[in-house]
């Protein structure tokens, strides 16, 4: 999530970074033997396999499952504008719940392209300006890719998208996929908008995709660091570093940030993708994000070629680690869950409703997140 009005993902000086950047040459996240590193005991698994592994067959991954998520989505958008019906709002919903989902779990590793290209605000701006949305949207401006390209972030990106799909409040009940398709049928520049907003997007996540791949790829960069291939980690503490930093940043700021200031302010309004009652499965994507890192694939199965794996040659509590990530995922699953079990509310209604049985699920999430970066960090340093 890009903040416009701060932005969470500075990284922070937490536990975990500092235990990256100044003990990698200790038991934890060190460097393999060799001329790649400092030196340590690794048995049979060096830093430099984790690194070619997860740069190659986690992250570099993750961006291409994006970008063909993404191009699914252009083109349910652009089916949309043309067939404005239940069904194609339907199929665009659900499209976009599903690039939604690679994009959170990719919220893990935002360096690199990602950040240096500026792919994270144009994609991922939140909260979305409405109000310039309106008016771009009741104008006569082109609302062409190569416009949709130059604007901001705010009225662009996934959001926007959100936006325009579902479009009604939390508060105002859901608004169902023949009266959205109604809305679209009597709005042809909200369709046009779409499509194009759709097409830019894509266009962002394939050209991230593209930058982790290819000889002089960011996933080439990462892999080779410590050798003259890297021009970007000239040591691979400097790599592992970069890992850590990512799954801090982005545990930190759903603890802190997505669960933690609504606890503390009580309102919704900066809940992020409320439209789509999608909050709960980004915050949810974001741990599975970390987890894949952590195991070293996309599938929640230990690769044995992972963070894990590494750390584990050196006795680090690796299954408590395990645990603190079923714990969190479990405390966010369990948000909005009624009393009985027969339903679940919208994580911007259990803000908004204040009542504290809603409020203790939040704060168990936060407690149960604090825990992992807390495992983390013990299983890192």
């Amino acid at each position: 999530m890009s903040i416009l009005i701060h932005n969470t993902k500075t990284l922070r000086l937490t536990t975990l970074t500092l235990a990256c950047g100044l003990a990698l040459a200790a038991p934890g996240l060190q460097a393999a033997p060799g001329d790649r590193g400092d030196s340590g005991d690794w048995g049979n698994l060096g830093a430099e396999t984790v690194l070619e592994h997860t740069a190659t067959h986690v992250i570099a991954r993750n961006y291409i499952r994006l970008a063909d998520a993404t191009e699914r989505l252009a083109v349910q958008l652009a089916a949309l504008e043309e067939r404005p019906g239940a069904e194609n709002v339907i199929a665009a919903r659900a499209a976009w719940r599903a690039a939604r989902a690679d994009w959170e779990t990719g919220e893990a590793h935002l360096f690199g392209p990602v950040d240096t290209d500026g792919h994270d605000p144009a994609m991922d701006s939140w909260p979305i300006d409405l109000r310039e949305l309106a008016g771009l949207i009741d104008g006569d401006a082109p609302l062409d890719a190569a416009a949709v390209g130059g604007l901001d972030g705010d009225v662009k990106g996934f959001h926007a998208i959100e936006y325009l799909l579902w479009q009604q409040p939390v508060a105002e009940g859901r608004e169902s996929a023949e009266t959205a398709a109604a809305r679209l049928g009597a709005a042809p520049r909200q369709r046009a908008l779409l499509a194009s907003l759709g097409a830019d997007l894509d266009d962002h996540a394939t050209a991230m995709a593209d930058a982790w791949q290819g000889d002089d790829g960011h996933a080439r960069q990462l892999a080779a660091a410590g050798t003259p291939d890297s021009r970007l980690y000239p040591a691979v503490r400097g790599a592992l570093q970069e890992l850590a930093e990512g799954m801090d940043a982005i545990a930190d700021e759903l603890a802190a940030a997505k669960l933690g200031e609504p606890l503390e302010s009580g309102h919704p309004y900066g809940v992020e993708s409320p439209y789509a009652r999608n909050t709960r499965a980004d915050m949810r994507h974001n741990v599975v994000g970390i987890r894949n890192l952590w195991l070293g694939s996309l599938d929640g199965i230990e690769s044995g070629l992972g963070l894990r794996a590494l750390v584990a040659t050196n006795d680090a509590d690796v299954e408590a680690v395990d645990r603190a990530f079923l714990l969190a995922l479990g405390r966010i699953d369990a948000i909005g869950e009624t009393a009985d079990a027969s339903g679940r509310f919208a994580f911007a209604e259990v803000v908004a409703d204040g009542e504290l049985g809603h409020k203790a699920q939040i704060r168990a999430a936060v407690d149960a997140v604090r825990q992992l970066q807390a495992r983390l960090a013990g299983a890192l340093e």
